[in-house]
């Protein structure tokens, strides 16, 4: 079956912000994704600046997903599991600069949902989608495909440029290149910036021996792919490899994608929430999205009123 590569719509988020996330506890899980999703994504969807902006609502990591790779620890201690990734791009240094800035408005927000949330940046061109075949780039519920979000920590032995540049010219384009990879994007993060400071109850720091150096999206058509890939010669060869760059691999299965900035554009569900704008979807409901409602539910005013009501 052939593909058609969508990768070049993510060429203009240069540079990310990607966030892992643990749920505060007390609440359950689907208070944990629905309030995520329609009330906390839509606020920072409105914030100036961003790209792209997805969350990712993850399994928590208990293995069984990456087969044995001699020299690299696949555990995943319980302390180590959480339960979502939001991930944001930005054209610019600037751009971030502008959103990071306004971000304040979240931080009393993040004790309603969060018990710790870990920030990582990268650098222009370090946040990297090097092959994408699926279709939707703006989800909005589950994928339809099986994906895998893989945290990265380095060998001790190997410098950062040498763990870089195996990623880069060795793993990436076996991965990439093999015909049952859907998606690959990877992300090189930057040394961890501490200096945030943590929200009421919500932890922004990670102890160095935690820290990961590098993280990669892969996605597979099905769950048979995906072992019939890790069971190929093509990976058994980086595999071979992987011992003397990497120290941990801590890959994540991914329940729900849900996007509210696209293309420099809040999505729906940016606007609306994720539930109004899959109610909106399911069906049909396209006066929903026309200009004047769209103008009307982000800013209170209808289109051509004077003093809010139509003529």
């Amino acid at each position: 079956m052939g593909y058609i590569d969508h990768s070049i719509r993510d060429r203009n988020g240069k540079l990310a912000f990607y966030v892992l996330l643990w749920r505060r506890r007390g609440i359950s899980l689907a208070m944990f994704d629905d309030y995520w999703k329609n009330v906390h994504g839509p606020v920072c969807a409105r914030l100036p600046g961003q790209e792209q902006y997805w969350q990712f609502h993850l399994d928590r990591g208990e293995g069984g997903l990456l087969p044995d790779i001699p020299g690299v620890d696949l555990d995943c201690p319980e302390g180590a599991r959480f339960d979502g990734i939001a991930e944001l791009s930005f054209a610019t240094e600037e751009d971030r600069a502008t959103w990071l800035k306004a971000a304040a408005i979240l931080m009393d927000d993040e004790h309603n949902l969060f018990r710790k949330a870990i920030g990582y940046t990268t650098s222009a061109g370090n946040s990297r989608t090097f092959v994408d075949c699926i279709e939707n780039g703006a989800p909005n519920g589950a994928v339809g495909v099986v994906k895998l979000h893989v945290m990265l920590r380095k060998a001790p032995q190997i410098d950062v440029p040498a763990f870089r540049a195996f990623l880069t010219e060795r793993l990436a384009p076996a991965v990439a290149g093999s015909e049952r990879v859907l998606k690959l994007r990877l992300h090189l993060f930057d040394e961890v910036d501490s200096s945030r400071p943590d929200a009421p109850g919500v932890v922004h720091r990670e102890a160095p021996e935690e820290q990961y150096q590098a993280a990669f999206e892969v996605a597979f058509a099905t769950r048979l792919d995906m072992e019939a890939f890790f069971a190929s010669d093509a990976f058994a060869r980086v595999a071979a490899e992987l011992g003397r760059h990497v120290s941990r691999m801590r890959p994540f299965l991914e329940r729900t994608a849900h996007t509210f900035v696209h293309a420099g554009r809040m999505t729906t569900s940016g606007q609306r929430g994720s539930m109004v704008a899959e109610l909106i979807e399911g069906i049909g409901a396209v006066n929903q999205l026309e200009e004047d409602v769209v103008d009307l539910m982000l800013t209170g005013r209808l289109a051509g009123s004077a003093g809010g009501g139509r003529r």
